[in-house]
């Protein structure tokens, strides 16, 4: 078959795609494993004694996990879309056809060959998936918009000697009524406590529609175990008490409210008397506000493949 214009343009298009999201993808999967490995290394570094060989192992190995099927991410988001988009570009021509000189004309039924009628309605079909598609594609760059970052993976809790503890993750929070199931959902925090010092700080980054906030948290130590540290935090209108179980890998808390007949304590917003709180997995949080995010028609079209 001799090549036309359009033929030659979308074979230089193609080449272009290929390449250009191929530098891309391999781009990203290679600062998505530097990151884990510094966030490895950096656990590793923060458990004493430090074995520095030992961390710089770590590291290498959590980089070589992430970059082992990085070939087939390059190929697949690369390669793949290729042929559908000659697809879609053959069916936009063929629509064209039509609305020029009518369905019968481009696509005469009742006197195509089995071949012809089967391709016709192969070509309706991958219109159709090629809709469906793309729409899924605008639905989850919405979503995209709504959870804009993800959450780290894993909360943990290091205890470092007799006189440090470290806990991070993010906070769940269960009250009375639905909307304070979580407080601060798009947030993780590090809370390092000195015995010596008797106190804990929390360092916390959360992200609020568009606005992305940073706090300092302090809590007083109540009580300092070789198992358990309890952490208080007080305020006027509140009062909090944490516990962080090294053996458990918890950290876990429970709040109730004070002076509620005066004015600014009834201000407060949300109605629950008390409600609790839980140092989790960022991940979980960070999947169940995506799933929650999502137009109606996405989720009905996910739910078909168990999401």
């Amino acid at each position: 078959m001799k090549l036309n214009g359009w033929h030659k343009t979308g074979i230089v298009l193609s080449v272009l795609w290929i390449l250009i999201v191929g530098v891309r993808t391999h781009d990203e999967d290679v600062k998505r494993a530097d990151d884990f490995g510094k966030f490895s290394y950096r656990v590793c570094s923060e458990t004493k004694p430090v074995d520095l060989p030992k961390c710089e192992a770590k590291k290498a190995e959590g980089i070589a996990t992430f970059m082992k099927d990085s070939e087939w991410n390059v190929a697949l988001s690369s390669l793949v879309p290729v042929p559908f988009w000659w697809l879609g570009a053959f069916l936009l021509f063929k629509a064209w056809q039509v609305q020029v000189a009518g369905i019968r004309a481009v696509a005469p039924w009742s006197t195509m060959t089995r071949k012809g009628k089967a391709f016709t309605v192969f070509c309706a079909l991958a219109a159709v998936a090629a809709i469906l598609m793309e729409s899924v594609d605008v639905m989850n760059m919405y979503v995209a918009t709504q959870v804009p970052v993800g959450l780290p993976p894993s909360a943990m809790v290091i205890k470092t000697g007799d006189n440090m503890v470290r806990a991070t993750g993010t906070w769940t929070r269960s009250g009375l009524s639905e909307s304070t199931a979580l407080a601060y959902p798009l947030q993780t925090s590090i809370i390092d406590c000195n015995r010596q010092e008797g106190r804990c700080i929390e360092s916390r980054a959360s992200i609020s529609s568009t606005l992305l906030d940073a706090e300092t948290v302090i809590y007083d130590i109540e009580s300092w175990s070789d198992k358990v540290v309890v952490m208080k935090n007080d305020t006027y209108c509140a009062e909090e008490v944490y516990t962080i179980d090294v053996n458990a890998n918890a950290v876990n808390g429970a709040g109730k409210r004070v002076r509620k007949d005066v004015d600014m304590c009834k201000m407060r917003p949300g109605d629950e008397e008390s409600w609790t709180y839980r140092l989790s997995d960022g991940f979980p949080v960070y999947w169940e506000l995506r799933k929650k995010a999502r137009p109606a028609p996405l989720r009905i079209i996910q739910s078909f493949f168990g999401n």
